[in-house]
């Protein structure tokens, strides 16, 4: 290492600030100018991560005047200028054939593109876009720090700006929201620094480059860098400026950051104000002081204090300390926001220079085995989010970030991962506003180096975590998360990364944020080991959280990530969380995740679709497919059907029986720390699916973590041949931000008398004498306007005609696959089940007769044996005088074999295309599984089947129905067949043949690649499998949603539905 290189190394420990030396600055001209090829630039020098930028703060906004309250958006500030917008840019494949000297002031580039700032560039032509996972993109062989000198691509940004004529007397500088992956900075052809961490902000002192009027700045952004080895998260990779560039002024002397701590006593009633602020001086005065207030919710000064500021340059800290009696304090439930105003005072006592900040009065502590948020073990029913847009990539608007917050509060999350890395600003600022918990998890994975836990590409002596000469770069990484968003009231928890591998580096993190913070912190890679204040294992399974449960563990468990929503996932959600409120010391976990990392793309026909991997890198690159798209939304905000159960699973209001011919329910109320005042319960009793009676109790004062009877007030007397729920709803009362009156807190189904027989209608067609026609192929029944055919050679029921009008496009046969999910895909299921692909096709039939019993009705019986998992399979079909048709069908599983679980149990009807108004009564209105219909309601529904559809990024099984009574499929007119459950059934309908979908390797398709089929394939099943969702690499779904080899055997009835 050269002696300039040397200079210019950065050392952290413990709280040191980052400094740059006038030595640095030089090195750095040098390095990045030089055109020897054995000079190793910033950008491969893992002990330099910054050079001039100024020590990370706190995120707030510095104004010359006080606005009166506090605002977000200082753009219309005279000491504020925006830079986003068009700049001037250049693409460069290479370091070496990048342009040089494009920083100097006479350098040309007006015949360069244009590309807005913030962008990245990959979305606007400038190379491609590639989604990984975990490797390292630019090689299959990585080693750490090494990033290839001829093979990372260079953005070179250029443009203009007019410094205003009242800021020549003021300090200026220059803030850089984010950038990946490193970058230099120049001004008016003049060297400002470098910085790298492409998820935290840069700052850079401006004061003695700019001059009066036109000034030039240039940027120089590669794509990959030392740093990118602790930027190795599961995401597309991409590259750019992908958050706010701006300019601001302050007096000579300025507030620098400001720490203010806002926590609770011990009895958590009153609050403490532990306030340090730094003010930065650059000349000596004497008469200086700084200034604070603090104003409760509706305006009220109700704390203050004044101190003068020491005349001596450098940098000086102020500590003030403030007991506040009876604080309202900030949760997730009541997030409660003080205003604090910071003021710099000159000589004659006029503010020069305005900070308002939002406080919440909060604690979060490690105490008696949980993480307590004022005192209280919450709940953290949360989600990762991944900053995503279909459009703009990792560039998000505010207003996308606020319907993600209100979204978030609609689908009842109450907890965010900031996964994983340090957020945009201003989604802090919103978190503390709506009332969120966020766990601030710092910029660094390092998966593509491997992952400790994981077992696999992994070898410590090769990993940064473990290298003494990375240990600075790790550090600055907290520092800048830590720094930047300590006074947020939302933060509850430290993350000091995600799979980063675990050493001694990442036990240095954690000393670092324990010696600033009490706040807990988490590290998934640390296990059990002493540097996490939590076990924090992603994707356990429910018996791991049992088992840790049982054990008598000292700290709680929080699942870092659990419950992967790819494509249809999210079975066995319910289950969770079972055991997570039985069990005290666990304490929730965060979904992966919450949006689909998809793009919008069309076809050539114009037709939209979800692009995921591979759709947008170029051929023969490696990509990981449609990992990408694990949403509870989609990649555009709409719910994927899973997002139903999430909201369902994770209500805080919960209604049990107490007696219901009394009308008596226990209503609990699972908040933390609010009463249900601001609930209207809304209830109506369903008879066999439709409402018979509704009412309201709007006076629901219930204090938190308590529960009380309420007797509901309904007269209807039930009737003895008929079925009763009663629904009820948790509904706002009170308008707040993300929740408008009338949103639903809370639904809930509870089961009344259950008189149902597997009915159907109430009308009882007339008895009608059964016509019987063979022949030496065929047999016929004909009844009451229907004629079932069957084929007696073989052996299936080959059509079933209403008034004369033939409804099937195929033999009614029994049917075992599904299209696989990518849960399947994971675990291999479609490759372990090939056997049942075509086994409901490949059948030979070994006995058919017909009868009449003693009933009157004809009885045809059938055993068929199913070649390819050479078992018997009999159906008896019983035909009434009412014209119903009765299938009694066993599965005999074979003794001197063993098969797979099967992927699903029942018959395949095919009905013609026209035939696709849906109407059931059961689970509903969204589609539902066996171990994921918690938020699908019993009830009466109608849909068409193109409705019923849910393309998901990749075609997959989906648009299920559960706990079917019955359902009618019919045309326009009303003419179809209806189908009973004896007593229950599943069905899902749609225009794609289910061998149409990716079968036993995903292929890259897409919903439009799938071609509608002349008829509608409606599965009328016993049972499904579960889609499963405790992961998508293994784990099946639970044993209790499987179908085991064995013996089956169920029932149905068809009826024929006339005009």
């Amino acid at each position: 290492m050269t002696q300039k290189l040397t200079v210019g190394v950065l050392i952290l420990w413990f709280g040191l600030a980052l400094t740059a030396c006038s030595e640095t600055k030089e090195a750095g001209i040098e390095q990045q100018q030089s055109s020897d090829k054995t000079m190793i630039k910033e950008w491969q020098n893992p002990q330099i991560f910054a050079v001039n930028k100024l020590p990370m703060r706190a995120s707030f906004l510095t104004l010359n005047s006080d606005p009166g309250h506090f605002i977000s958006e200082p753009w219309q500030q005279p000491n504020h200028l925006l830079l986003n917008g068009q700049w001037k840019f250049h693409y460069s494949t290479s370091p070496q054939s990048r342009p040089v000297d494009f920083y100097k002031q006479d350098y040309d580039v007006s015949d360069w593109d244009n590309l807005a700032v913030p962008a990245n560039w990959q979305l606007h032509g400038y190379g491609v876009p590639n989604y990984i996972n975990m490797r390292v993109d630019f090689t299959d062989k990585p080693v750490a720090g090494e990033i290839p000198a001829d093979n990372n691509p260079v953005g070179s940004y250029k443009r203009e700006f007019e410094l205003p004529d009242d800021w020549q007397s003021q300090r200026v500088y220059l803030y850089l929201g984010a950038i990946k992956s490193a970058y230099y900075v120049w001004v008016n052809g003049q060297y400002v620094g470098y910085a790298q961490d492409s998820k935290s902000p840069s700052e850079f002192d401006l004061t003695d480059l700019v001059k009066p009027g036109i000034n030039q700045i240039a940027i120089e952004v590669y794509r990959w860098s030392d740093g990118t080895f602790l930027e190795l998260q599961d995401m597309w990779r991409l590259s750019g400026i992908t958050r706010d560039v701006y300019l601001y002024s302050t007096p000579q002397s300025r507030i620098q950051d400001f720490h203010a701590k806002s926590g609770l006593d011990k009895h958590y009633q009153d609050g403490h104000l532990a306030l340090e602020v730094d003010i930065e001086n650059h000349h000596i005065s004497d008469k200086y002081a700084i200034s604070y207030e603090l104003f409760d919710m509706q305006g009220n000064s109700i704390a203050k204090g004044e101190s003068a500021v020491p005349s001596e340059t450098g940098t000086q800290t102020l500590s003030f300390s403030q007991e506040i009696p009876d604080v309202a304090p900030w949760s997730a439930e009541s997030p409660n926001l003080y205003q604090l105003k910071l003021a710099l005072l000159d000589a004659q006592q006029a503010e020069i220079q305005v900070v308002r900040q939002r406080l919440g009065f909060r604690t979060s502590e490690l105490k008696n085995g949980n993480v307590l948020i004022n005192g209280q073990p919450v709940l953290f029913k949360g989600v990762n989010r991944h900053e995503h847009d279909p459009i703009s990539g990792q560039t998000l608007s505010r207003e996308s970030m606020r319907q993600d917050m209100a979204l978030l509060k609609q689908y009842n999350i109450n907890a965010v991962r900031t996964s994983h890395y340090p957020n945009d600003p201003y989604w802090y600022e919103l978190a503390d506003e709506y009332g969120m918990y966020v766990v601030d998890e710092a910029n660094i994975e390092s998966h593509g180096i491997g992952a400790a836990n994981q077992g696999h590409t992994y070898d410590p002596d090769k990993h940064m975590v473990n290298m003494p000469q990375w240990q600075a770069a790790y550090l600055n990484r907290v520092e800048n998360m830590y720094e930047r968003d300590k006074n947020h009231a939302s933060v509850v928890i430290w993350s000091i990364g995600n799979e980063s591998g675990d050493g001694p580096n990442l036990e240095v993190l954690y000393d670092w944020l324990k010696s600033k913070s009490t706040f807990p912190v988490m590290s998934e890679q640390a296990q059990l080991r002493r540097h996490t204040d939590m076990y924090s294992q992603m994707y356990a399974s429910i018996d791991t959280l049992i088992h840790y449960a049982e054990l008598g563990e000292s700290r709680p468990l929080i699942l870092c990530e659990y419950e992967h929503a790819m494509g249809n996932s999210m079975g066995n959600l319910a289950d969770y969380w079972q055991v997570i409120e039985e069990y005290p010391i666990l304490q929730g976990g965060f979904i992966w995740d919450w949006v689909d990392q998809t793009f919008l793309r069309h076809t050539q026909d114009g037709e939209a679709f979800w692009a995921y991997g591979g759709d947008l890198e170029l051929p023969g690159m490696y990509h990981d497919g449609n990992f990408s798209a694990n949403g509870v939304l989609a990649a555009d905000r709409t719910p994927n059907p899973h997002a139903y159960e999430v909201k369902a699973v994770y209500q805080n209001i919960e209604a049990v029986t107490v007696d219901l011919d009394a009308g008596e329910v226990r209503i609990k109320n699972k908040r933390f720390f609010t009463d249900l005042s601001d609930v209207q319960l809304n209830w109506s009793v369903l008879a066999d699916g439709q409402i018979v009676e509704t009412g309201s109790i709007s006076d629901l004062n219930l204090g938190p973590q308590s529960s009380q009877i309420v007797a509901l007030g309904y007269g209807i007397t039930p009737h003895t041949d008929k079925e009763y729920f009663v629904n009820l709803e948790f509904v706002n009362k009170v308008q707040r931000p993300g929740l408008a009156v009338g949103h639903v807190f809370a639904a809930q189904q509870l089961s009344w008398k259950n008189h149902f027989g597997g009915k159907a209608t109430q009308d009882k067609p007339n008895s009608a004498a059964i016509q019987f026609e063979e022949s030496p192929d065929s047999i016929s029944v004909s009844v009451a306007g229907a004629t079932y055919s069957f084929d007696s050679q073989s052996g299936w029921l080959t059509q079933v005609s209403v008034d004369e009008i033939d409804l099937l496009k195929a033999p009614l046969r029994p049917e075992f696959w599904r299209a696989p999910t990518d849960n399947d895909f994971g675990e291999k299921f479609s490759e372990k089940a090939k056997a049942w692909k075509h086994a409901g096709k490949n059948t030979r039939l070994t006995k058919f007769n017909s009868t009449t019993n003693e009933d009157g009705n004809m009885v045809i019986a059938t055993e068929h044996y199913l070649t390819d998992v050479e078992s018997r399979y009999l159906v008896e079909y019983t035909i009434s005088p009412t014209g119903t048709l009765t299938m009694d069908i066993w599965f005999y599983a074979a003794p001197h074999k063993f098969q797979s679980e099967l992927p699903r149990l029942g018959s395949l009807l095919q009905l013609p295309s026209e035939f696709d108004q849906v109407s059931w009564y059961g689970r509903g209105p969204h589609e539902s599984y066996w171990d994921r219909k918690t938020s699908a309601l019993v009830g009466q529904y109608q849909s068409t089947v193109d409705d019923m559809y849910f393309g998901y990024v990749r075609p997959q099984e989906n648009g299920f129905r559960t706990d079917v009574r019955h359902a009618r499929f019919t045309n326009k007119q009303g003419l179809g067949i209806e189908v009973i459950g004896e007593p229950l059934f599943e069905f899902g309908a749609q225009r794609f043949d289910v061998h149409d979908y990716d079968q036993f390797e995903k292929s890259g398709k897409h919903p439009h690649d799938l071609t509608e089929q002349d008829r509608i394939f409606i599965n009328l099943d016993y049972k499904q499998r579960g889609v499963g969702g405790t992961d998508s690499w293994g784990t099946p779904p639970l044993p209790k949603y499987r179908l085991p080899w064995r013996d089956y055997r169920y029932q149905i009835t068809l009826k024929p539905v006339q005009n």
